[in-house]
């Protein structure tokens, strides 16, 4: 399966931020201040991108951006793109930086070496909308901090973040959800069915318990990827997914047979249930869909399919 479809709109600086400068200081200068020293934690600049952090005009640094603030006029820093840089520092952290940047409405910095948690209060940052911290070396319990964040897009993908995820995370208005590849444990919140979100990846975890009959109830969903974890039990037989382009269960212990509901969902386009217990035989519309190439039901218990478990491999009737 291709990688995982991103699509989201840039969030407008000028339309967000309202929050007034601090009295004999502008924010500008404060922030240059915390970039300096958060430029002496960096030890490894492979593309030497901080050669040109110097001076006082934070706004033509690499990676920065700027924007003027609609209520004072004055600049201010509007967001960080770090994407890619390949910093590291044994105390690269983020405490006393991103949590200290007020003005900011984004902070991408994926495919870096930022280690131990994320802070533990984002209260400040009332514009923050977007945060990527993929690939990093972070690491802790889910960061409660971003529960009380106004963010659309959360990505903490490929980092070692452990622990079990909060039921609150799927009551926020995030429209991305990317959490896979990290160590988290427990059984995903039945709150799941009632997130507004159109795509969620928890894939490649130690997550266990019964797969979320919810998740059918998620009437935003468009990309849903679980795969690679523990999940038992079955599948729901009714969903309220019409937007539904991608749904993959593969490689969990999931069983019971194949909802033809599931198979029915007009605008799916990659149903991943391989390497699971699913048996029974498949309906007219999910054998029509691996006609299609569409569902892959390959390595599971499935009658009269190719590609399905030695039979002293599975159940017995």
């Amino acid at each position: 399966m291709g990688p995982f479809t991103l699509f989201f709109s840039s969030l407008l600086f000028t339309s967000a931020l309202g929050a007034p400068a601090a009295s004999g200081e502008s924010h500008l200068h404060r922030d240059l201040l915390l970039v300096e020293s958060f430029k002496q934690k960096i030890t490894s600049d492979p593309q030497g991108i901080t050669k040109n952090w110097t001076g006082n005009d934070i706004c033509k640094f690499n990676g920065f951006s700027c924007d003027n603030n609609p209520n004072t006029g004055q600049k201010a820093l509007a967001g960080i793109d770090f994407n890619g840089f390949g910093f590291e520092g044994q105390k690269l952290t983020l405490d006393g930086f991103l949590d200290k940047l007020t003005d900011l409405t984004f902070f991408h910095a994926n495919s870096n070496g930022f280690v131990g948690q994320i802070p533990s209060d984002l209260s400040a940052l009332k514009w923050l909308y977007e945060l990527d911290l993929s690939s990093n070396k972070l690491s802790g319990p889910f960061p409660k901090a971003v529960l009380n964040a106004d963010l659309t897009f959360l990505d903490l993908r490929f980092n070692e973040f452990s622990g079990s995820i909060p039921r609150e995370l799927f009551t926020l208005d995030l429209d991305v959800i990317f959490l896979n590849d990290n160590k988290f444990v427990g059984s995903i919140p039945d709150t799941i069915g009632s997130t507004p979100a159109r795509y969620i990846t928890l894939a490649n975890n130690q997550f266990s318990g019964t797969f979320p009959k919810s998740v059918a109830n998620a009437k935003s969903l468009e990309e849903i990827l679980l795969l690679g974890n523990n999940l038992s039990g079955s599948l729901p037989t009714v969903y309220k997914t019409e937007n539904l382009t991608v749904f993959d269960v593969g490689n969990n212990n999931l069983s019971g047979t194949v909802p033809e509901a599931l198979c029915q969902l007009k605008n799916v386009q990659v149903l991943n249930l391989t390497s699971n217990n699913f048996e029974g035989a498949l309906g007219p519309a999910c054998t029509e869909l691996v006609s299609k190439d569409i569902l892959d039901i390959s390595n599971n218990c499935i009658q009269g399919a190719k590609g399905q478990k030695p039979a002293n491999q599975c159940k017995k009737a």
